[in-house]
């Protein structure tokens, strides 16, 4: 039989290249995970690592053995929250993961209905690109989340095209749309008129803030903007998820942008809003662990952020 620590010790270590770095997340001294890899070797009867000055790689059976260790590690992960809540009863914690425009327009209301009627429950929120949350839930450091997604742009894949997760990781729960409005400065010619915008218009625009593969919208106006026979201009001058920011950018004249909704209840008085006609879109959703024990506490808040999500009114 493998020992459980000595797995999760072989997770620190494929993680960080080395049994000195391990030993430093670990609280371990080096020579003590050295000889804990060696007797699991031993354990598992063939080499686990390919030992160098520089580090240590896994070999083709440590990189097996790794992939095993990963399911195991979150069984035991599962297993000790659900004995946690049973143990427990009442009270507990929640981890709950969210994105800050849902956390300033809907998801803090929702922890404080939670708060009232659960107040043995002690709430964490953290907010953080979907990716980020997803990942979280992948290690059961969340219970549930608020994430979104685009047409092309899933929640499990970072902003550098990265994969964090694979889909079975998570399971998704549709919430809402979240549309995009086309982002001016106040002064821009085509604020003259409240009416809706054509992709056309946009041709000789220089779009900033999601140049293509930066950000999930940059590809889906791309996308519809090909459809209609119109090639967007991107100026990779400013990157960030921060919107605050990206007002900025627009404000100051260099470019226009796209901007959900969920984030217009903050708008700068120098910049304007119009819709675009075919505007990509957010796809909010409710997130949860695949396969994890859903302890009473993760299932009331998820009721109430439902609910919390219905009461919003997303007009243009």
């Amino acid at each position: 039989m493998l020992d459980p620590r000595r797995i999760a010790m072989l997770l620190a270590v494929a993680e960080r290249g080395s049994f000195a770095a391990a030993a430093g997340d670990l609280s371990f001294t080096p020579s003590a995970v050295s000889q804990q890899m060696a007797m699991l070797e031993r354990e598992a009867g063939v080499q686990l690592f390919e030992r160098s000055s520089r580090g240590v790689r896994l070999t083709p059976a440590g990189r097996s053995l790794v992939r095993h260790a990963e399911a195991i590690h979150l069984r035991l992960l599962d297993a000790r929250a659900e004995l946690d809540a049973v143990a427990q009863g009442t009270g507990g914690r929640l981890a709950l993961g969210s994105f800050p425009t849902a956390t300033a327009t809907f998801a803090a209301r929702a922890v404080g209905i939670f708060h009232a009627q659960h107040g043995d429950v002690e709430v964490g929120v953290t907010d953080g690109e979907p990716y980020e949350s997803v990942a979280r839930l992948r290690a059961r450091t969340l219970d549930l989340a608020l994430v979104f997604e685009l047409d092309s742009w899933p929640a499990v894949k970072d902003y550098d095209g990265n994969l964090v997760a694979s889909p079975e990781d998570v399971v998704l729960e549709d919430l809402f749309d979240d549309p995009f409005d086309l982002l001016l400065p106040v002064d821009h010619a085509l604020t003259a008129e409240q009416r809706e915008i054509e992709l056309a218009e946009l041709a000789e625009e220089r779009i900033i803030g999601s140049p293509v593969g930066a950000a999930p919208w940059g590809m889906d106006l791309e996308h519809v903007c090909k459809l209609a026979g119109v090639e967007p201009m991107f100026d990779a001058v400013y990157r960030s998820p921060d919107l605050q920011s990206q007002q900025a950018f627009v404000a100051a004249g260099l470019g226009i942008s796209l901007l959900p909704r969920l984030a217009q209840r903050t708008l700068r008085g120098d910049v304007a809003i119009r819709p675009l006609m075919h505007a990509p879109v957010r796809h909010v959703r409710l997130a949860w662990p695949a396969g994890a024990y859903r302890s009473s506490a993760a299932t009331a808040m998820g009721e109430i952020v439902r609910a919390a999500a219905s009461d919003l009114r997303l007009t243009g």
